[in-house]
């Protein structure tokens, strides 16, 4: 009977979250010099919900999506997990545009910067990041009825990280 399934990089069940994982390692990470210079952490609320969007003007946001499990063939109790996340920036305000491309820069040069990152904390072996793309919402010409106001400007985007890691089964 299979009791539970361990993560083969840490030899225990996962404590966190993968989703919460990514973000409080990114979280983590933010201040880390990549040579851009993104919002600071204390203005950029980092979760797995966009909540009421109160109280901030960037966001990045971790949301799970479907799961593949592919079984491997080191042993009938080995599975190889493709956990893909959808990251969103969602950033307000005058330098909204600016924002998100330097968030998104930064968040590139954290996790493609830093392979070997997650594996000591939270197991995951391995993390791919696909480009942003932009999240078309309200042009500022439907907002001002076509007078410019960069005030008002809101920029968002998102991207899939995919979190690869092995687990296995424990039987009793």
């Amino acid at each position: 009977m299979v009791d539970k399934l361990l993560n083969a990089q840490l030899g225990a069940v996962f404590t966190v979250d993968p989703a919460v994982a990514l973000w409080t390692y990114v979280k983590a990470q933010w201040t880390t010099t990549t040579g851009y210079s993104p919002p600071v952490k204390a203005l950029i609320k980092f979760d797995t919900k966009f909540g009421s969007q109160k109280g901030f003007f960037n966001y990045f946001i971790v949301e799970n999506m479907p799961q593949a499990i592919k079984p491997q063939t080191l042993g009938g109790s080995r599975y190889r997990y493709n956990d893909v996340k959808r990251v969103q920036i969602l950033c307000v305000g005058n330098a909204a545009k600016n924002n998100k491309w330097l968030m998104e820069q930064h968040i590139d040069s954290i996790l493609n910067g830093n392979p070997m990152g997650m594996i000591t904390t939270y197991g995951i072996d391995e993390v791919q990041l696909t480009n942003f793309t932009d999240v078309v919402g309200e042009s500022d010409v439907q907002i001002t009825g076509l007078m410019p106001n960069k005030e008002d400007q809101v920029a968002r985007s998102r991207a899939l990280v995919t979190l690869i890691y092995d687990k296995y089964a424990t039987a009793v």
